[in-house]
């Protein structure tokens, strides 16, 4: 399982080194580079490589004694093989054949482990992660429409219109907000199960969570169809998402003033950072609610941008990393670690109020921020060499561990 999030951590750290060479487009003349498919390339390897990967590995921890199965495994090299794909693919071709063949190779290869997934959690509790570890699976599925929807609508002229762009946008809403954010929320609810808490989320809490995912899909139509009934729909969702998250913030607190000896310290405060970032997503909806906030949020390209890293590097990355700390691949004892997380979380943090900041002054008509594109850049390198940082030290640890069992064998 460590391997398996070793190679994850790499296909992230990849994705965070593309993530600055688009920063630096807008420094540097890069030639043979073009932004577009690099930001494609950047945007799968991260999801799909980083977060799918390690989302899938540790929700499979329970289906051998040894974690993944050999079929797991096998699905995980495909899966592995399609993100390595799309990485040269996408810079070279864009949405060409090569791409598509791979980007469908990833996503039957999700189906099956998935599959898997539902499987491996039978035997956790019923109401509690188990609930939540399926409905994870069931939104994945669900998430996948989107895409399959995009064939007929492309081959039927719709290549730009908004039910092409809803396609996208639906994938990409149910698998943040549902397949990730609920798969998070199910490791650590297995994790607190297994050290003594009863009742880490009741079921209602997670139906809640349910309900307002499916309803703040609204939002993503509300950019074209600026109709009263959409802002409603997406107010109702939002209003349960804070009540979902309200209670889920209490029950987490509730569990780590139990369990407060049995997880280091860097664990709970990644599971905070993952309940802040959230909690702040989820005030965003709340404000776009406002159709005036709804019209600057959909016209200015950098509040976007920062919504979209604060899910993916905020609230599911630093839950990741929290369950690395628990199962002991990332040691917060080890300045190492330390010093990886802490670069990490300074850069995320850094790079989301410029990204807000600069949004913000071009809503107000200010301009671009002095050195803005030299700032961006400067304050994207942290997170990729934070994640190589922590992938040295989960490597070493790896080694460490296998000297140990051959020096038990001989």
């Amino acid at each position: 399982m460590r391997r398996w999030f070793n190679i994850a951590l790499l296909n992230f750290g990849i994705a965070g080194i593309i993530g600055c060479v688009l920063r630096a487009i807008y420094i540097w003349e890069i030639p043979g580079i073009r932004f577009k498919p690099l930001l494609n390339a950047h945007s799968h390897v991260a999801m799909l490589g980083w977060a799918f990967i390690a989302m899938t590995v540790f929700l499979l921890q329970d289906e051998t004694e040894r974690g993944p199965s050999r079929w797991s495994r096998a699905w995980l090299w495909v899966a592995q093989l399609a993100v390595v794909g799309m990485l040269f693919g996408f810079p070279v071709q864009s949405y060409g054949a090569f791409s598509i063949t791979v980007s469908v190779l990833h996503m039957l290869a999700s189906y099956a482990l998935c599959i898997q997934v539902w499987k491996a959690t039978r035997t956790w509790r019923a109401n509690g992660s188990r609930l939540l570890a399926r409905m994870a699976v069931v939104l994945m599925f669900v998430s996948t429409i989107g895409v399959w929807a995009l064939g007929p609508i492309i081959s039927g002229g719709g290549f730009g219109t908004e039910f092409y762009y809803w396609s996208i946008q639906f994938y990409l809403h149910f698998q943040f907000n549902g397949w990730f954010w609920f798969g998070a929320l199910a490791l650590w609810s297995r994790w607190a199960e297994t050290h003594g808490a009863h009742h880490v989320m009741d079921s209602f809490t997670i139906r809640l969570w349910l309900v307002s995912v499916v309803l703040t899909f609204a939002l993503a139509v509300a950019w074209s169809e600026r109709h009263w009934s959409v802002y409603a729909v997406n107010s109702i969702g939002v209003v349960l998402q804070l009540w979902a998250g309200w209670r889920t913030a209490k029950a987490i607190l509730v569990a780590q003033r139990m369990l407060q000896d049995k997880a280091p310290l860097w664990a709970w405060r990644c599971v905070t950072y993952a309940l802040i970032a959230m909690g702040l997503k989820v005030l965003m909806q709340a404000a776009v609610a406002v159709p005036d906030v709804a019209i600057m949020a959909f016209t200015v390209r950098n509040f976007s941008v920062g919504f979209i890293h604060l899910n993916s590097l905020g609230a599911i990355s630093m839950m990741l990393f929290a369950m690395a700390l628990l199962r002991g691949w990332f040691v917060s004892t080890s300045r190492v670690a330390r010093f990886g997380l802490s670069t990490f979380t300074v850069g995320m943090i850094l790079m989301e109020f410029v990204l807000f900041l600069q949004g913000f002054c071009f809503w107000m008509g200010w301009g671009m921020i002095p050195g803005y594109y030299w700032i961006i850049m400067l304050v994207s390198v942290p997170l990729p060499v934070g994640i190589f940082i922590l992938l040295a030290h989960s490597m070493s640890r790896q080694k460490a561990v296998d000297r140990g069992i051959t020096a038990v064998g001989n």
